[in-house]
């Protein structure tokens, strides 16, 4: 029988979370590997999840079932520039685009040297990816079908965005309470937001640490946890 390269522990935790969490997922024992599917609500309808056991460390890649044309040279430099702009300033993993075959993935690598991950950590490091391809899945689908520049792409990504949290603040706000895009910013919706609620400045402090490792995940993004992935 091969030797396992592997650390029995972390596949162990990450089975444990899977199982908690109610994925269905199929397991490669010989080659520490696990694989299962993901729906979105998005314009990406799902994701073929892996994760990869290593001796001390584990690899999540979420892959996108759309990817760019390999023979399109055009299409493949506008989505290399989204990608690039995607991933400035993420603190917690990196889309990756394969020059070979055109295809689009988000990768997030954790490192378990001495210690065996939390269940927290490997939600995040599942979970997050999901978040990812919700925010710029859009961007991808333009740069695939719409013939859109990467720098476009990404800039109608963010204005969706804006415009999303621009509606969740609206719903909890009252009427009176709500400023239109006309009457102010993000930063006054927040604020008034933030007073109603009672949160200080201290609140926010404590959680900014937390919240700058990935993006807060909204389990509603999801339409459907499980399948095995192809």
């Amino acid at each position: 029988m091969k030797e396992r390269t592997y650390s029995i522990d972390i596949a162990n935790a990450v089975k444990r979370f899977l199982t908690a969490d109610d994925w269905h997922f199929s397991f490669e024992e010989e080659r520490g590997i696990f694989k299962f599917g993901l729906g979105l609500k998005g314009k990406l309808k799902k994701l073929h999840y892996i994760v990869d056991i290593k001796d001390e460390e584990y690899l999540v890649f979420a892959i996108s079932p759309l990817g760019a044309d390999e023979n399109d040279a055009k299409m493949m430099a506008n989505m290399a520039e989204f990608i690039c702009r995607a991933n400035y300033g993420l603190k917690m993993g990196n889309f990756e685009l394969d020059f070979d075959d055109g295809e689009v993935r988000f990768k997030v690598h954790v490192l378990c040297k001495g210690v065996t991950p939390t269940a927290e950590m490997i939600k995040r490091s599942i979970y997050c990816p999901a978040t990812m391809f919700d925010h710029y899945g859009s961007g991808i689908v333009d740069v695939i079908f719409n013939d859109t520049s990467g720098k476009a792409a990404i800039e109608k990504c963010e204005e969706y965005s804006e415009s999303k949290i621009r509606s969740i603040l609206a719903e909890l706000l009252s009427d009176d309470e709500a400023v239109s895009s006309d009457e102010g910013d993000m930063d006054a919706m927040i604020a008034r937001l933030a007073a109603r609620f009672g949160i200080t400045d201290t609140d926010k402090t404590e959680q900014s640490s937390e919240e700058e490792d990935c993006v807060k995940i909204h389990t509603d993004l999801f339409d459907k946890k499980g399948g095995t992935s192809a």
